[in-house]
């Protein structure tokens, strides 16, 4: 299916990619390959042997929209989901028997070994957990939120400017320690609102502390560009990003 791109204009698919992470309810017969995009639509492949025969979507677009080039999109990054339908094994056989009495009995260290070498091999399986647990997330914003604003609280100010050197360490900390611990856990939006958050700051503040804001602004870079590849984010938010950072790159060589 690597030709499938040739059935949609560039502003398609530029709009589509964003959909590959909001696919739920796939199946697969070993002929059309079924899926609910955005919690909406109704997408349906026609796919054998690896080509893309036809496609069709529930929206009023019908063909050739970003619903279903979106399902195409995450097609590509998981090719592996249609020999996962398709290999029928006698695993299957066994998917209505009753797993709680084994559940019950084996250890934390035991299940996450086994779920970590089932998603190397499963990139459903892992797409999935990721979907179901992401939504669930034992994050607390709000403490996150509130250790910014204390370390920005406990920095100071003169004449209405932080004082950004006293500040310094704990926001490096933070930066190099708490940002990527969220992105670890899938926090896109909040490492992404923390992150511009400081530099919205910093920006202001560039000539009080030089050295301060050159450390954090590596940092940024590095996190929003990843965050920016991999996330969703609203205009707003992005229009945060591009000052940022045409401010960090114009002094940054």
């Amino acid at each position: 299916m690597n030709c499938w791109k040739n059935n949609f204009n560039e502003k398609t698919l530029n709009q589509a990619i964003k959909y590959k992470n909001n696919i739920e309810n796939i199946n697969y017969d070993g002929y059309t390959f079924r899926a609910t995009v955005k919690s909406k639509f109704s997408v349906e492949l026609i796919i054998q042997d690896n080509l893309l025969f036809d496609m069709s979507c529930s929206c009023a677009k019908k063909s050739s929209c970003t619903h279903e080039a979106g399902l195409l999109y995450f097609l590509e990054e998981f090719p592996e989901i249609l020999e996962d339908f398709t290999n029928v094994t006698e695993a299957d056989k066994i998917s209505d028997l009753d797993v709680s009495d084994d559940l019950k009995v084996i250890s934390d260290t035991k299940l996450k070994k086994f779920l970590k070498k089932e998603f190397k091999k499963n990139p459903k399986l892992k797409y999935n957990f990721i979907k179901q647990f992401k939504s669930e997330s034992l994050i607390d914003s709000k403490a996150y939120e509130k250790k910014l604003k204390s370390i920005l609280r406990n920095g100071g100010k003169e004449m209405g400017f932080y004082k950004l050197h006293n500040m310094r360490t704990p926001l490096k900390k933070f930066v190099k320690k708490d940002i990527p611990l969220l992105i670890q856990q899938n926090e896109y939006e909040l490492a992404f609102k923390l992150l511009n958050d400081i530099m919205d700051i910093f920006n202001d503040q560039i000539y009080w502390d030089d050295d301060a804001w050159y450390e954090i602004a590596y940092y940024y870079r590095e996190y929003v560009y990843f965050l920016l590849e991999n996330g969703e984010f609203g205009e707003h938010d992005k229009m945060r990003v591009q000052r940022n950072l045409s401010i960090i790159n114009d002094l940054v060589i």
